[in-house]
């Protein structure tokens, strides 16, 4: 504690007593008028003597006060400043409760200690004994007659032990502050430690312990923006138990609760640390792997599912009961965006559950599997929202299919922009027919191969299922947002000039003017490649001919002269560049 020590105190006793000394000296012996004295004389003597004194002291006075001052400033600026209430001042001729009291509680705060005075203790110790006795039963600190007869000792003393009771009090609630902030710190780190704990339970699978389906579709944009950031892959791997209805409904819930947790400790364990696993609804789960292409995530997947297969000693189960359908998509090869990524994937799935389950597909390898009229809904309900991309990934299976090479497919797309300028299209609808080209076989994915690649002529139900590709790919196209406005050209481009297309019968005019460019773009494709019920494709000027022959017929006249035209440029084109 920094002390400052009042000797003013005795100054100023030693001066009065000194004075009035003087004063009864000359009173008594000098100027007495039993001696001949008078008292008008002692006063006049005096005064000077006496003013001259109460000068001085006067002066002393003063600079004590001073002094006084310039000390509670500077503890007051440093018990602010630096948050330091242990300030003071101190005088050890101020007596205390324990000495004056004799007191022998050497528990009390109080006892021992120079400085402290009772009264700064609010009592809260003695309890009625000490304190209690000066401040609680009086009723005021000033009526103790330790605290009068500090306060009497110097009128700085009692400024200054008022100033302690300040300090006191201050340093009292700093300490409740200070208590406070600890308790209410660890409350917050208890609370923030719950509320950590409520999250995870919130983003946790409680059966599985993997996360998810909400955690999972945030986790997984968070993914896709990062690797689009830069310019990294990703894939995306979809697992569906194979007839674990059947496990349910033949062993209970309870077993079918086992095999869900199993099936989730083994994916924990069967991935790296950067991969992810989610449960993503009932026997559904999903697995994200940054830095990995689709056929590195294939065959991660394969090696799952072999895991999976042999978990049915595990559960005490039959063989063969445990199984399980793998589907597989990449991005950026398969989609751009989170929904389309999760389309693909499933639509993956749906291809597994298709070539008899147990299996692992890639969504880019569509081109090896057929689909059935049931499987077409689901593959419809699956691409809800996809991007082009995935679309696009469809169409290339089915040119695949389809023998059409992409080499093809870009000269196609050549003469349709050329078409496009004759006609002023503006640029989008330059690029909504460049995709209508891509797509508009898109529905021949519900068409069997052996129905696209017959040689011999059609049978009239098989003729029936190629004829509803267009409402097929009508259907696929109406689920992706991003190329509604395709669908008039996908729907119609079998539709005739004269009448006799199908599947509405439209004429003329009434065809959609990107639909009829699609119909006459697609003959000459299919022209000049090698099919199945012809045995070898037309030259060039054959094509022609064959368009001229059914201008008027099958196709708008003026649409194939302009087609024409756009071949006859491309092939002076080459022929400049080859000489």
């Amino acid at each position: 504690m920094r002390t400052f020590m009042l000797r003013k105190s005795m100054l100023y006793g030693c001066s009065g007593a000194l004075l009035g000394a003087v004063y009864a000296f000359l009173a008594v012996y000098v100027f007495n008028p039993a001696v001949g004295g008078s008292l008008e004389k002692v006063h006049l003597l005096l005064a000077p003597f006496m003013l001259g004194t109460l000068a001085y002291l006067l002066g002393r006075h003063a600079e004590v006060l001073e002094r006084a001052k310039r000390r509670f400033s500077d503890l007051t600026h440093q018990a602010i400043t630096e948050r330091h209430w242990e300030v003071g001042f101190e005088d050890d001729y101020i007596p205390t409760c324990w000495e004056v009291k004799k007191c022998e509680k050497s528990d009390c705060p109080v006892y021992g200690r120079r400085h402290l005075r009772c009264w700064l203790v609010a009592g809260t110790f003695c309890r009625g004994e000490v304190q209690g006795h000066f401040a609680q039963k009086l009723g005021s600190c000033s009526k103790c007659e330790i605290y009068q007869t500090a306060m009497a000792h110097d009128p700085v003393a009692e400024i200054g032990e008022n100033f302690n009771n300040l300090m006191w009090v201050l340093r009292e609630k700093e300490d409740m502050l200070s208590n406070a902030h600890h308790e209410l710190k660890g409350q917050y780190s208890e609370l923030e430690q719950l509320h950590k704990i409520a999250k995870e339970m919130a983003d946790t699978d409680g059966l599985t312990g993997l996360r998810n389906h909400g955690h999972f579709q945030r986790h997984l944009k968070k993914e896709i923006d990062r690797a689009s950031r830069y310019g990294r892959i990703l894939s995306l791997v979809m697992i569906d138990l194979d007839n674990f209805k059947l496990v349910n409904d033949q062993f209970g819930h309870q077993k079918g609760d086992t095999v869900l947790h199993q099936v989730g400790q083994l994916l924990s364990a069967g991935i790296r640390d950067i991969d992810y696993a989610a449960r993503y609804g009932g026997e559904e789960f999903a697995i994200i792997m940054p830095e990995v292409s689709g056929a590195e995530a294939v065959e991660a997947a394969d090696r799952l599912r072999r895991q999976i297969e042999g978990l049915y000693k595990q559960v005490d189960l039959p063989e063969y009961q445990t199984a399980a359908s793998f589907g597989v998509a990449d991005s950026p090869a398969c989609a751009t965006d989170a929904g389309s990524l999760i389309a693909a994937a499933d639509g993956a799935l749906l291809f597994a559950k298709r070539q008899g389950r147990n299996r692992v597909a890639y969504f880019r390898d569509l081109s090896t599997t057929e689909l059935n009229n049931d499987d077409l809904d689901k593959l419809n309900n699956r691409l809800g929202g996809a991007g082009f991309k995935t679309i696009q990934v469809l169409a290339a299976a089915v040119d695949a299919r389809d023998d059409y090479p992409e080499k093809t497919r870009q000269q196609l797309s050549r003469f349709a922009a050329a078409m496009a300028g004759k006609l002023d299209f503006k640029q989008d609808q330059v690029e909504a027919l460049d995709l209508a080209i891509r797509l508009h076989d898109i529905g021949k994915i519900g068409v069997p191969s052996k129905v696209l690649k017959k040689k011999e002529k059609l049978l009239p139900e098989e003729l029936a299922l190629l004829r509803r590709h267009p409402q097929m790919g009508k259907q696929i196209l109406q689920e992706a947002a991003q190329i509604r406005d395709l669908v008039a050209a996908v729907l119609y481009h079998h539709e005739r000039w004269d009448g006799k297309g199908y599947p509405d019968g439209l004429s003329g005019a009434q065809i959609p003017l990107m639909a009829r460019m699609v119909g006459i773009i697609d003959a000459y494709r299919a022209m000049r490649s090698d099919r199945p019920y012809r045995k070898a494709a037309l030259t060039e000027e054959e094509a022609i001919a064959e368009l001229r022959k059914g201008s008027g017929g099958q196709f708008d006249p003026s649409l194939v002269e302009i087609f024409i035209q756009s071949i006859r440029e491309e092939a002076g084109k080459n022929l400049r560049r080859a000489i």
